[in-house]
């Protein structure tokens, strides 16, 4: 089922400046997709908008076959569970669990209680159920947030720089947690590696959508990554370099998983060929 339907989509702000011309994006049920792109590419413009909270816009946004527009942005947003990339601006209750019920309650949803504990525990967070959200650190909020957005329930997550601010263990700990996610998604980061960890697809948007695909292709586009203003990761840039020396990779790692499986893909082949020449 197309559960994110994005045509012609242009918007500009208040002060007549564009940000966003002509996107057209379809996103499948189950599909994860990362938007990447430069500051002020539009990348959390165009979260924005999915989500209805930007208006007016040129173009059409559907969600779960719901068309948006004034009318119908409640109905829409009930499908739409949106992260801001500062926790902190989605947190506020006393503690942990009425944080995350505040949505549930809101929207007047069912069965708070269970939606509650299934986020909590959906999120490794169970034992921080009465505890003040304020007083955890950077990583934990995150998780709050993500609870809080879990207990609703959506058919879409929106989630704008998730590792952003994040300490190396607690990144990691919410990669694995996003990966092994079964919920569609749409997430804009700047944060390469853990596209490549987490995400079927990437979308490049610098105003307008310049590519659609897959990570690794997107890597090799030396013109394509230049013109958006994008550095591949030193990884990446490796074995670049050893492609120029002569050496046969087949892919450019964006991770250090990728970049071992390649570098010991290359050394098997190159122990192949020393057996050749010795026979």
């Amino acid at each position: 089922m197309r559960v994110l339907n994005v045509k012609a989509l242009s918007f500009t702000y208040e002060d007549g400046t564009p940000a966003l011309k002509d996107v057209d994006l379809t996103i499948e049920e189950g599909e994860k997709v990362a938007v990447i792109g430069p500051n002020g590419a539009g990348k959390s413009t165009l979260l924005h908008l999915v989500a209805g909270f930007r208006t007016p816009f040129h173009g059409s946004v559907s969600v779960m076959e719901i068309v948006l527009d004034e009318r119908t942005a409640d109905k829409v947003r009930r499908h739409i569970g949106l992260l801001f990339q500062d926790p902190d601006d989605q947190i506020f209750m006393p503690t942990v669990e009425e944080d995350v019920g505040f949505g549930p309650v809101n929207l007047g949803l069912d069965s708070v209680e269970d939606r509650v504990s299934r986020a909590l525990r959906s999120t490794s967070i169970e034992d921080l159920a009465k505890r003040k959200p304020h007083r955890l650190s950077h990583g934990m909020k995150k998780r709050v947030a993500i609870a809080g957005v879990l207990a609703m329930e959506p058919d879409l997550l929106l989630l704008d720089e998730p590792t952003a601010g994040l300490d190396p263990r607690s990144r990691s700990g919410l990669i694995e947690l996003l990966r092994n996610m079964d919920k569609t998604m749409l997430i804009a980061t700047h944060d390469l590696e853990a596209v490549a960890e987490i995400v079927d697809r990437v979308i490049l948007l610098n105003g307008s959508i310049v590519f659609d695909g897959g990570l690794a292709e997107l890597m090799a586009q030396d013109t394509v990554l230049e013109k958006a203003g994008l550095e591949p990761p030193q990884i990446s840039k490796l074995f670049k370099r050893l492609r120029g020396m002569g050496y046969d990779a087949k892919v450019l790692p964006v991770t250090l998983d990728q970049a071992v499986a390649e570098t010991v893909r290359l050394a098997d082949r190159e122990k192949g060929r020393s057996r050749d020449r010795k026979t």
